[in-house]
Protein backbone atom coordinates (compact mmCIF):
# COMPACT_ATOMS: atom_id res chain seq x y z
CA UNK A 1 0.00 0.00 0.00
CA UNK A 2 0.92 3.13 -0.69
CA UNK A 3 2.01 6.39 1.73
CA UNK A 4 -0.81 8.08 1.29
CA UNK A 5 -3.07 5.81 3.38
CA UNK A 6 -0.49 4.26 5.88
CA UNK A 7 -1.40 6.77 8.46
CA UNK A 8 -5.18 5.74 8.35
CA UNK A 9 -3.96 2.14 8.79
CA UNK A 10 -1.36 3.13 12.05
CA UNK A 11 -4.60 4.88 13.27
CA UNK A 12 -7.21 1.93 12.99
CA UNK A 13 -3.91 -0.68 13.98
CA UNK A 14 -3.55 1.73 17.24
CA UNK A 15 -6.85 1.67 18.68
CA UNK A 16 -7.22 -1.76 17.39
CA UNK A 17 -3.93 -3.12 19.78
CA UNK A 18 -5.07 -0.64 22.45
CA UNK A 19 -8.24 -2.75 22.75
CA UNK A 20 -6.96 -5.67 22.34
CA UNK A 21 -4.40 -5.42 24.72
CA UNK A 22 -7.20 -3.48 27.31
CA UNK A 23 -9.40 -6.74 26.89
CA UNK A 24 -6.89 -9.24 27.98
CA UNK A 25 -5.50 -7.39 31.11
CA UNK A 26 -9.35 -6.60 31.95
CA UNK A 27 -10.39 -10.45 31.58
CA UNK A 28 -7.71 -11.04 33.91
CA UNK A 29 -8.37 -12.11 37.23
CA UNK A 30 -6.99 -9.61 39.14
CA UNK A 31 -9.11 -7.10 36.88
CA UNK A 32 -12.46 -8.39 38.88
CA UNK A 33 -13.70 -7.79 41.81
CA UNK A 34 -14.77 -11.24 42.36
CA UNK A 35 -15.93 -13.30 38.96
CA UNK A 36 -13.54 -12.80 36.32
CA UNK A 37 -15.15 -11.12 33.58
CA UNK A 38 -16.68 -12.98 30.19
CA UNK A 39 -14.64 -12.34 27.60
CA UNK A 40 -16.79 -10.63 25.43
CA UNK A 41 -17.87 -8.33 28.32
CA UNK A 42 -14.47 -7.68 28.93
CA UNK A 43 -13.52 -6.64 24.80
CA UNK A 44 -16.96 -5.13 25.28
CA UNK A 45 -15.69 -2.93 28.12
CA UNK A 46 -12.25 -2.21 26.57
CA UNK A 47 -13.53 -1.00 23.32
CA UNK A 48 -16.00 1.00 25.32
CA UNK A 49 -13.00 2.98 27.31
CA UNK A 50 -10.74 3.22 24.41
CA UNK A 51 -13.19 4.29 22.35
CA UNK A 52 -14.39 6.91 24.89
CA UNK A 53 -18.22 5.72 24.52
CA UNK A 54 -19.59 4.16 27.89
CA UNK A 55 -21.60 2.06 27.31
CA UNK A 56 -20.98 -0.92 29.36
CA UNK A 57 -22.36 -4.38 29.38
CA UNK A 58 -21.23 -4.51 33.68
CA UNK A 59 -20.55 -2.27 36.76
CA UNK A 60 -17.46 -0.85 36.74
CA UNK A 61 -17.41 0.22 40.13
CA UNK A 62 -18.69 -3.20 41.51
CA UNK A 63 -17.40 -5.64 38.93
CA UNK A 64 -13.74 -4.73 38.90
CA UNK A 65 -11.03 -4.50 41.47
CA UNK A 66 -9.43 -1.07 42.21
CA UNK A 67 -6.46 -2.65 39.94
CA UNK A 68 -9.11 -2.64 36.71
CA UNK A 69 -10.68 0.44 37.30
CA UNK A 70 -6.93 1.66 37.09
CA UNK A 71 -6.60 -0.17 33.91
CA UNK A 72 -10.16 1.52 32.64
CA UNK A 73 -8.76 5.08 33.64
CA UNK A 74 -5.49 4.01 31.69
CA UNK A 75 -7.55 3.22 28.76
CA UNK A 76 -10.04 5.98 28.85
CA UNK A 77 -7.36 8.74 28.72
CA UNK A 78 -5.01 7.04 26.01
CA UNK A 79 -8.30 6.32 23.70
CA UNK A 80 -9.46 10.25 24.29
CA UNK A 81 -6.17 11.56 23.35
CA UNK A 82 -5.43 8.71 20.63
CA UNK A 83 -2.36 6.61 21.41
CA UNK A 84 -0.52 8.42 18.14
CA UNK A 85 -1.02 11.31 20.06
CA UNK A 86 0.53 10.09 23.44
CA UNK A 87 3.57 8.38 21.24
CA UNK A 88 3.90 11.56 19.80
CA UNK A 89 4.29 13.46 22.71
CA UNK A 90 6.79 10.91 24.48
CA UNK A 91 8.80 11.01 20.98
CA UNK A 92 8.77 14.89 21.14
CA UNK A 93 9.62 15.00 24.96
CA UNK A 94 12.76 12.88 24.33
CA UNK A 95 13.83 15.26 22.09
CA UNK A 96 13.21 12.41 18.83
CA UNK A 97 11.90 13.36 15.41
CA UNK A 98 8.61 12.62 14.33
CA UNK A 99 8.31 10.87 11.42
CA UNK A 100 5.52 11.59 8.55
CA UNK A 101 3.29 9.21 9.56
CA UNK A 102 3.07 9.78 13.29
CA UNK A 103 2.35 13.60 11.86
CA UNK A 104 -0.40 12.49 9.48
CA UNK A 105 -1.52 9.99 12.14
CA UNK A 106 -1.90 13.32 14.72
CA UNK A 107 -3.63 15.02 12.23
CA UNK A 108 -6.00 12.30 11.31
CA UNK A 109 -7.14 12.80 15.07
CA UNK A 110 -7.16 16.45 15.73
CA UNK A 111 -6.82 18.40 12.46
CA UNK A 112 -4.05 19.79 10.36
CA UNK A 113 -4.07 23.44 10.92
CA UNK A 114 -0.97 23.50 13.13
CA UNK A 115 2.18 22.70 13.70
CA UNK A 116 2.38 18.82 15.00
CA UNK A 117 5.00 19.84 17.44
CA UNK A 118 2.51 22.82 18.60
CA UNK A 119 -0.22 20.71 18.48
CA UNK A 120 0.81 17.54 20.53
CA UNK A 121 2.28 20.02 23.41
CA UNK A 122 -0.75 22.27 23.94
CA UNK A 123 -3.92 18.99 23.32
CA UNK A 124 -1.43 16.98 25.91
CA UNK A 125 -1.22 20.16 28.39
CA UNK A 126 -4.55 21.38 28.06
CA UNK A 127 -5.86 18.00 29.11
CA UNK A 128 -3.91 17.69 32.13
CA UNK A 129 -4.62 21.25 33.16
CA UNK A 130 -8.43 20.63 32.56
CA UNK A 131 -8.54 17.52 34.22
CA UNK A 132 -6.83 18.31 37.23
CA UNK A 133 -9.11 21.85 38.04
CA UNK A 134 -12.17 19.02 36.77
CA UNK A 135 -10.47 16.53 39.68
CA UNK A 136 -10.34 19.82 42.30
CA UNK A 137 -13.89 20.56 41.73
CA UNK A 138 -15.47 17.35 41.88
CA UNK A 139 -12.85 16.93 45.06
CA UNK A 140 -14.82 19.92 46.78
CA UNK A 141 -18.51 18.95 45.44
CA UNK A 142 -18.70 15.55 46.95
CA UNK A 143 -17.13 16.30 50.11
CA UNK A 144 -20.72 16.63 51.34
CA UNK A 145 -21.50 12.91 50.86
CA UNK A 146 -19.46 11.70 53.68
CA UNK A 147 -17.15 9.32 51.46
CA UNK A 148 -13.52 8.32 53.03
CA UNK A 149 -10.78 11.13 51.59
CA UNK A 150 -9.08 7.90 49.34
CA UNK A 151 -12.71 7.09 47.89
CA UNK A 152 -13.62 10.66 47.48
CA UNK A 153 -10.46 11.49 45.25
CA UNK A 154 -10.44 8.73 43.41
CA UNK A 155 -14.34 9.21 42.09
CA UNK A 156 -12.78 12.99 41.35
CA UNK A 157 -9.76 11.95 39.82
CA UNK A 158 -11.63 9.16 37.62
CA UNK A 159 -14.65 11.04 37.00
CA UNK A 160 -12.85 14.48 35.73
CA UNK A 161 -11.01 11.97 33.18
CA UNK A 162 -14.38 10.51 31.99
CA UNK A 163 -15.70 13.17 31.46
CA UNK A 164 -13.26 15.28 29.85
CA UNK A 165 -12.47 12.34 27.19
CA UNK A 166 -16.14 11.67 27.16
CA UNK A 167 -16.38 8.52 28.13
CA UNK A 168 -19.35 8.45 30.13
CA UNK A 169 -18.01 5.75 32.31
CA UNK A 170 -18.50 5.75 36.18
CA UNK A 171 -17.37 3.66 39.06
CA UNK A 172 -19.62 4.67 41.62
CA UNK A 173 -21.42 1.15 41.60
CA UNK A 174 -19.61 -0.26 45.05
CA UNK A 175 -20.74 2.79 47.28
CA UNK A 176 -24.33 3.09 45.47
CA UNK A 177 -24.85 -0.10 46.21
CA UNK A 178 -23.99 0.07 49.83
CA UNK A 179 -25.99 3.30 50.25
CA UNK A 180 -28.85 2.43 47.50
CA UNK A 181 -27.89 5.41 45.31
CA UNK A 182 -28.96 4.87 41.41
CA UNK A 183 -26.99 4.19 38.49
CA UNK A 184 -24.80 6.85 37.02
CA UNK A 185 -25.06 10.23 37.94
CA UNK A 186 -29.27 10.08 39.24
CA UNK A 187 -27.71 10.71 42.60
CA UNK A 188 -26.96 13.78 41.51
CA UNK A 189 -29.35 15.18 39.83
CA UNK A 190 -30.08 17.99 42.79
CA UNK A 191 -26.40 18.78 42.84
CA UNK A 192 -25.52 21.63 40.50
CA UNK A 193 -21.92 21.13 42.04
CA UNK A 194 -21.18 17.93 40.84
CA UNK A 195 -23.35 18.09 37.83
CA UNK A 196 -21.77 21.78 36.35
CA UNK A 197 -18.36 20.84 36.33
CA UNK A 198 -18.80 17.33 34.75
CA UNK A 199 -21.10 19.54 32.24
CA UNK A 200 -17.85 21.92 31.73
CA UNK A 201 -15.37 19.02 31.20
CA UNK A 202 -17.86 17.43 28.47
CA UNK A 203 -18.03 20.57 26.56
CA UNK A 204 -14.52 21.38 26.86
CA UNK A 205 -13.54 18.07 25.45
CA UNK A 206 -16.10 17.94 22.92
CA UNK A 207 -15.55 21.63 21.80
CA UNK A 208 -12.00 19.64 20.28
CA UNK A 209 -8.21 20.87 20.55
CA UNK A 210 -8.09 22.74 17.15
CA UNK A 211 -10.82 25.49 18.72
CA UNK A 212 -8.68 25.38 22.09
CA UNK A 213 -5.82 25.95 20.51
CA UNK A 214 -7.13 28.88 17.89
CA UNK A 215 -8.73 30.51 21.27
CA UNK A 216 -5.35 29.91 23.30
CA UNK A 217 -3.54 31.40 19.96
CA UNK A 218 -5.70 34.63 19.59
CA UNK A 219 -5.81 35.69 23.03
CA UNK A 220 -1.97 35.27 23.26
CA UNK A 221 -1.22 37.50 19.79
CA UNK A 222 -4.23 39.98 20.84
CA UNK A 223 -6.11 39.36 17.46
CA UNK A 224 -9.70 38.40 18.33
CA UNK A 225 -11.32 37.93 14.91
CA UNK A 226 -12.61 34.27 14.91
CA UNK A 227 -11.67 31.95 12.05
CA UNK A 228 -15.10 29.91 10.52
CA UNK A 229 -14.15 26.72 11.55
CA UNK A 230 -14.55 28.71 14.74
CA UNK A 231 -17.53 30.18 14.75
CA UNK A 232 -19.37 27.25 12.81
CA UNK A 233 -18.63 25.21 16.30
CA UNK A 234 -19.97 27.71 18.67
CA UNK A 235 -22.87 28.46 16.86
CA UNK A 236 -23.77 24.56 16.36
CA UNK A 237 -23.14 23.90 19.89
CA UNK A 238 -24.75 26.72 21.37
CA UNK A 239 -28.10 26.08 18.78
CA UNK A 240 -27.73 22.30 20.20
CA UNK A 241 -27.56 23.28 24.23
CA UNK A 242 -29.95 25.90 24.09
CA UNK A 243 -32.57 23.87 21.91
CA UNK A 244 -31.79 20.23 23.35
CA UNK A 245 -32.33 21.35 26.68
CA UNK A 246 -35.47 23.52 25.75
CA UNK A 247 -37.01 20.79 24.31
CA UNK A 248 -35.91 18.21 26.64
CA UNK A 249 -37.60 20.42 28.86
CA UNK A 250 -40.88 20.69 27.07
CA UNK A 251 -41.16 16.43 26.35
CA UNK A 252 -40.27 15.80 29.98
CA UNK A 253 -41.62 18.79 32.42
CA UNK A 254 -44.77 16.53 32.80
CA UNK A 255 -43.04 12.74 33.33
CA UNK A 256 -42.94 11.98 36.97
CA UNK A 257 -40.73 9.43 36.41
CA UNK A 258 -37.92 12.36 35.14
CA UNK A 259 -38.30 15.97 35.54
CA UNK A 260 -42.00 16.22 36.95
CA UNK A 261 -41.60 15.91 40.40
CA UNK A 262 -38.59 18.12 40.47
CA UNK A 263 -38.57 21.99 41.15
CA UNK A 264 -38.15 24.55 37.93
CA UNK A 265 -34.66 25.46 38.65
CA UNK A 266 -33.60 21.32 38.92
CA UNK A 267 -35.48 20.98 35.97
CA UNK A 268 -33.72 23.45 33.46
CA UNK A 269 -30.38 22.27 35.50
CA UNK A 270 -31.06 18.17 34.55
CA UNK A 271 -32.86 19.27 30.94
CA UNK A 272 -29.76 21.18 30.00
CA UNK A 273 -27.36 18.18 31.29
CA UNK A 274 -28.78 16.27 29.22
CA UNK A 275 -28.76 18.31 26.16
CA UNK A 276 -24.57 18.45 26.46
CA UNK A 277 -24.13 14.62 27.90
CA UNK A 278 -26.56 13.23 25.03
CA UNK A 279 -23.68 15.21 22.49
CA UNK A 280 -20.61 13.26 23.46
CA UNK A 281 -20.64 11.17 27.10
CA UNK A 282 -22.75 8.70 28.54
CA UNK A 283 -23.45 10.30 31.93
CA UNK A 284 -27.07 10.79 33.19
CA UNK A 285 -28.79 12.50 35.98
CA UNK A 286 -32.04 10.99 35.09
CA UNK A 287 -33.23 7.62 33.87
CA UNK A 288 -33.12 7.20 30.18
CA UNK A 289 -35.02 4.65 30.00
CA UNK A 290 -38.00 6.12 31.80
CA UNK A 291 -38.15 9.19 28.98
CA UNK A 292 -40.44 9.75 27.04
CA UNK A 293 -40.39 8.43 23.36
CA UNK A 294 -39.89 12.12 22.04
CA UNK A 295 -36.65 12.70 24.05
CA UNK A 296 -35.62 9.62 23.07
CA UNK A 297 -35.50 10.53 19.28
CA UNK A 298 -34.16 13.86 20.39
CA UNK A 299 -31.28 11.98 22.56
CA UNK A 300 -30.66 10.09 18.68
CA UNK A 301 -30.17 12.98 16.63
CA UNK A 302 -28.25 15.02 19.34
CA UNK A 303 -25.83 11.76 19.38
CA UNK A 304 -26.00 11.23 15.86
CA UNK A 305 -24.79 15.28 15.50
CA UNK A 306 -22.07 14.62 18.27
CA UNK A 307 -19.41 16.98 19.36
CA UNK A 308 -17.08 18.70 17.18
CA UNK A 309 -14.04 18.13 14.74
CA UNK A 310 -10.13 17.57 16.71
CA UNK A 311 -12.69 16.55 20.09
CA UNK A 312 -12.72 13.88 21.61
CA UNK A 313 -16.68 12.64 20.96
CA UNK A 314 -18.17 10.97 18.10
CA UNK A 315 -21.06 11.33 15.82
CA UNK A 316 -21.01 12.93 11.97
CA UNK A 317 -19.82 16.27 13.80
CA UNK A 318 -21.64 20.03 14.31
CA UNK A 319 -19.62 21.61 11.67
CA UNK A 320 -20.77 18.36 8.93
CA UNK A 321 -24.32 19.21 10.12
CA UNK A 322 -23.83 22.89 9.51
CA UNK A 323 -22.32 22.55 6.29
CA UNK A 324 -25.87 20.07 5.22
CA UNK A 325 -27.85 22.83 6.51
CA UNK A 326 -26.30 25.43 4.24
CA UNK A 327 -26.24 23.08 1.42
CA UNK A 328 -29.94 22.48 2.02
CA UNK A 329 -30.43 26.27 1.96
CA UNK A 330 -28.40 27.03 -1.05
CA UNK A 331 -29.84 24.26 -2.87
CA UNK A 332 -33.37 25.06 -1.92
CA UNK A 333 -33.52 28.69 -3.25
CA UNK A 334 -30.99 27.83 -6.03
CA UNK A 335 -27.63 29.43 -4.90
CA UNK A 336 -24.25 28.51 -6.84
CA UNK A 337 -22.33 28.67 -3.68
CA UNK A 338 -22.83 27.24 -0.42
CA UNK A 339 -21.74 29.80 2.41
CA UNK A 340 -21.21 29.46 6.04
CA UNK A 341 -20.39 33.21 7.71
CA UNK A 342 -19.97 35.02 4.34
CA UNK A 343 -17.60 32.16 3.19
CA UNK A 344 -17.89 29.84 0.48
CA UNK A 345 -17.83 25.99 1.17
CA UNK A 346 -15.69 24.10 -0.88
CA UNK A 347 -16.83 21.48 -3.14
CA UNK A 348 -14.30 18.76 -1.89
CA UNK A 349 -15.63 19.45 1.68
CA UNK A 350 -19.17 19.61 0.75
CA UNK A 351 -18.99 15.93 -0.92
CA UNK A 352 -17.07 15.16 2.25
CA UNK A 353 -20.03 15.81 4.98
CA UNK A 354 -22.65 14.70 2.65
CA UNK A 355 -20.52 11.23 2.37
CA UNK A 356 -19.93 11.09 6.02
CA UNK A 357 -23.57 11.75 6.76
CA UNK A 358 -24.79 8.98 4.42
CA UNK A 359 -22.12 6.35 5.81
CA UNK A 360 -23.17 7.48 9.01
CA UNK A 361 -26.73 7.00 8.40
CA UNK A 362 -26.40 3.57 7.07
CA UNK A 363 -23.87 2.79 9.67
CA UNK A 364 -27.00 3.22 12.35
CA UNK A 365 -29.40 1.70 10.13
CA UNK A 366 -27.14 -1.55 9.56
CA UNK A 367 -26.50 -1.60 13.16
CA UNK A 368 -30.44 -1.52 14.19
CA UNK A 369 -31.46 -4.11 11.55
CA UNK A 370 -28.61 -6.53 12.83
CA UNK A 371 -29.64 -6.03 16.14
CA UNK A 372 -33.32 -6.61 15.36
CA UNK A 373 -32.22 -9.83 14.60
CA UNK A 374 -30.12 -10.95 17.05
CA UNK A 375 -32.31 -9.53 20.06
CA UNK A 376 -35.59 -10.78 19.12
CA UNK A 377 -36.52 -11.46 22.53
CA UNK A 378 -36.22 -7.95 23.64
CA UNK A 379 -38.54 -7.00 20.75
CA UNK A 380 -41.24 -9.59 21.59
CA UNK A 381 -41.23 -8.55 24.99
CA UNK A 382 -43.50 -6.29 26.50
CA UNK A 383 -40.86 -3.45 27.38
CA UNK A 384 -41.96 -0.01 26.27
CA UNK A 385 -40.33 1.59 22.72
CA UNK A 386 -38.25 -1.82 22.58
CA UNK A 387 -37.17 -0.71 18.97
CA UNK A 388 -36.66 2.58 19.99
CA UNK A 389 -34.40 1.59 22.68
CA UNK A 390 -32.43 -0.92 19.78
CA UNK A 391 -32.19 2.24 17.92
CA UNK A 392 -31.65 4.53 20.63
CA UNK A 393 -28.21 1.78 21.74
CA UNK A 394 -26.69 1.66 17.93
CA UNK A 395 -26.34 5.85 17.68
CA UNK A 396 -24.93 5.94 21.21
CA UNK A 397 -22.99 3.01 20.26
CA UNK A 398 -21.94 4.99 16.52
CA UNK A 399 -21.71 8.53 18.26
CA UNK A 400 -19.72 7.07 20.89
CA UNK A 401 -22.04 8.51 23.84
CA UNK A 402 -22.80 5.90 26.07
CA UNK A 403 -26.48 6.93 27.33
CA UNK A 404 -28.59 3.67 27.42
CA UNK A 405 -32.41 2.83 28.20
CA UNK A 406 -30.70 0.26 30.15
CA UNK A 407 -30.97 -2.98 27.85
CA UNK A 408 -26.76 -3.09 27.21
CA UNK A 409 -26.50 -6.09 29.95
CA UNK A 410 -29.10 -7.61 28.53
CA UNK A 411 -27.99 -8.02 25.12
CA UNK A 412 -26.99 -11.47 23.65
CA UNK A 413 -23.32 -11.76 22.66
CA UNK A 414 -23.53 -11.10 19.19
CA UNK A 415 -25.88 -7.81 19.91
CA UNK A 416 -22.51 -6.70 21.89
CA UNK A 417 -20.03 -8.20 19.50
CA UNK A 418 -21.90 -5.70 16.56
CA UNK A 419 -21.84 -2.71 19.14
CA UNK A 420 -18.06 -3.59 19.55
CA UNK A 421 -17.70 -3.45 16.04
CA UNK A 422 -19.91 -0.20 15.86
CA UNK A 423 -18.21 2.02 18.96
CA UNK A 424 -14.77 1.13 16.87
CA UNK A 425 -15.63 2.78 13.44
CA UNK A 426 -17.76 5.60 15.28
CA UNK A 427 -14.15 6.46 17.27
CA UNK A 428 -11.79 6.14 14.36
CA UNK A 429 -13.89 7.77 11.51
CA UNK A 430 -15.60 5.54 8.81
CA UNK A 431 -13.24 7.79 6.44
CA UNK A 432 -10.64 7.05 8.07
CA UNK A 433 -11.93 3.17 7.45
CA UNK A 434 -12.49 3.73 4.00
CA UNK A 435 -9.51 5.22 3.27
CA UNK A 436 -7.43 2.52 5.24
CA UNK A 437 -8.90 -0.47 3.24
CA UNK A 438 -9.39 1.36 0.01
CA UNK A 439 -7.23 3.73 -0.40
CA UNK A 440 -7.13 7.19 -2.41
CA UNK A 441 -6.21 6.06 -5.95
CA UNK A 442 -5.82 9.22 -8.10
CA UNK A 443 -8.66 9.52 -11.27
CA UNK A 444 -7.05 11.27 -13.92
CA UNK A 445 -9.69 10.41 -16.14
CA UNK A 446 -12.30 13.30 -16.93
CA UNK A 447 -15.97 12.57 -17.87
CA UNK A 448 -18.20 14.61 -19.55
CA UNK A 449 -20.76 16.14 -17.53
CA UNK A 450 -24.66 16.08 -18.22
CA UNK A 451 -27.66 16.76 -16.46
CA UNK A 452 -29.39 14.63 -13.72
CA UNK A 453 -33.15 15.62 -12.56
CA UNK A 454 -33.55 15.79 -8.72
CA UNK A 455 -36.21 15.87 -6.46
Amino acid sequence: MGARWRPAIATLASFAVLIAVGAGVLWLPVSAAQKPLAFVDALFLATSAVCVTGLTPVDPGRDLSAFGQGVLLLLIQLGGLGYMTVAAFIAIALQQRLSAEQRAAVEILHGSRWDTRQLVRHVVGFTFVAETLGALALFAALERYGLPWSTQLWFAVFHSVSAFCNAGLDVFGAVAFERGWESSLQPFAHDPLVLLPIAALIITGGLGFLVIVEIADRIRRRRFRWSVHLRVVFAVNVLLWVGGALLLWLFEASNPATLGRQPLPLQILNAFFHAVTARTAGFASLPIGSMTAASLWLLCLLMFIGASPGGTGGGIKTTTAAVLAATAWAGALGYEQVVLFRRSVPNEQLAKAMALTLLAAHMVGGTTLLLCLTEQALLHSEAPYAFLSLLFEATSAFGTVGLSTGITPTLSEWGKLILVVTMFFGRVGLLTVIVAFAGRPLRTVRYAREELLVG
